[in-house]
């Protein structure tokens, strides 16, 4: 296994197996944010600023047989430098957040709003799995067996 390259120098990203990583992730499971109507579950990791992130939503959205074939279990992880946090709350605060989502991600009309405890919850949980199972870019897929 070779070694990525980060901006915060080399570093070896952990693997956790199948069977660790999906009961983390069945764990967020309620605090997906749900694309598509398939019976194959891709749980997603994105950033709604990213631009690889947008390119995958705008392919998936764009393209019926992905909608209809897997369901995409989308949980919105900030990269840091992007400074995306206040775009994720407005996204987790809205009365529709896959219309928000997809507004911000496709359209580009961004939104900010400052999270409440609930959507801080909710973005802690995500982080922290997202930390478990080394998740160190976006979109980061993990397809289900």
């Amino acid at each position: 296994m070779g070694t990525a390259l980060c901006a915060d120098g080399q570093k070896e990203h952990k693997h956790l197996s199948y069977d660790v990583s999906l009961p983390l992730l069945n764990s967020i499971h309620n605090d997906a944010i749900v694309l598509g109507s398939g019976k194959k579950v891709l749980y997603v990791f994105i950033d709604p600023l990213c631009p690889h992130s947008r390119k995958f939503i705008t392919m998936i959205t764009k393209n019926p047989t992905m909608l209809s074939k897997y369901q995409y279990q989308l949980f919105l992880y900030s990269i840091p430098r992007l400074k995306s946090t206040d775009v994720v709350s407005a996204v987790y605060m809205s009365s529709n957040p896959i219309e928000t989502l997809l507004q911000i991600m496709i359209e580009e009309k961004v939104s900010y709003e400052k999270g409440n405890e609930m959507t801080k919850s909710r973005v802690n949980r995500i982080a922290t799995v997202a930390q478990e199972i080394d998740v160190y870019k976006r979109p980061y897929i993990f397809i289900v067996k």
